[in-house]
């Protein structure tokens, strides 16, 4: 067993260990060799540090009160390498790996891309949740996608309390939920012909595709039936759907003056 001192003659032997075959080892059990430089010094190492036996990397606390344990993974196959990034990142991006042990911050948002010229058909995607984060997304390949440079949605089934469309909506069965329960202050119309009579058809180009349309105007439908006019600020719509009901009791006040 050999002790080692500072180095200098005179001064007192500095703890209790000794060096084996380049392995140093104290001499009390379960007691901790510490280096601990002077003022800013730090320990410094020229080489790897090897942490054997699955024992762990500690990182202390301030107060050494709670720690950080870094691990190896037991049952390993392989030695790999992980190299950390040359910046520290952004705020909210996280380390991602590139398959070779190569670390990078990036940023974990979903990307948006505003497509209006791709032709590719677009499953929706849906989620049980409505707030906070998700685990999981689904998709109906068979009955539901869109196509964003024509702009057309397609559905097997559409069942809708109000809809506004202001281009193409195509669907093999479009209903709009309509039972008594869901209703109150249940009166018939009156004057149905009348109304009906004040509407004018007109034709039109869509300025935004400049198709030829035929349809009504909604802010002259407004004045005669305005429940079946919508508002998004400047831009009104009519709920077409609607209209139907005015137009089978106008049929139904013709019928008399038909028969006779």
């Amino acid at each position: 067993m050999r002790r080692i001192s500072t180095g200098v003659q005179g001064r007192p032997i500095l703890g209790k260990y000794f060096s084996v075959d380049n392995v140093l080892s104290t001499l009390e059990t379960n007691t901790d060799i510490r280096l601990e430089p002077s003022g800013s010094g730090k320990v410094v190492a020229d080489t790897d540090i090897r942490i054997s036996s699955g024992n762990s990397l500690e990182i202390q606390s301030a107060g050494s009160s709670n720690s950080v344990n870094l691990l190896a993974p037991s049952g390993m196959s392989a030695n790999f390498d992980l190299t950390l990034p040359s910046t520290g990142g952004a705020s909210g991006t996280v380390l991602s790996t590139d398959g070779s042990g190569n670390l990078s911050f990036v940023d974990v948002a979903v990307e948006i891309n505003n497509q209006t010229a791709d032709t590719n058909t677009y499953y929706p995607t849906m989620s049980t949740s409505t707030s906070g984060g998700i685990t999981d997304l689904s998709v109906t390949s068979t009955k539901l996608s869109f196509q964003p440079s024509s702009g057309t949605l397609t559905a097997q089934n559409i069942s809708v309390t109000d809809i506004t469309v202001s281009g193409d909506l195509e669907a093999t069965t479009i209903t709009e939920t309509s039972s008594r329960e869901l209703k109150n202050n249940i009166e018939p119309i009156d004057n149905a012909l009348s109304k009906i009579m004040q509407l004018e058809g007109v034709n039109y180009n869509r300025i935004s595709t400049g198709k030829k349309e035929v349809g009504l105007i909604a802010e002259d439908v407004e004045k005669i039936i305005p429940e079946i006019v919508n508002s998004d600020g400047d831009v009104k719509s009519i709920n077409y759907t609607r209209l139907t009901a005015y137009l089978i009791e106008a049929i139904k006040h013709l019928k008399p003056q038909t028969s006779g």
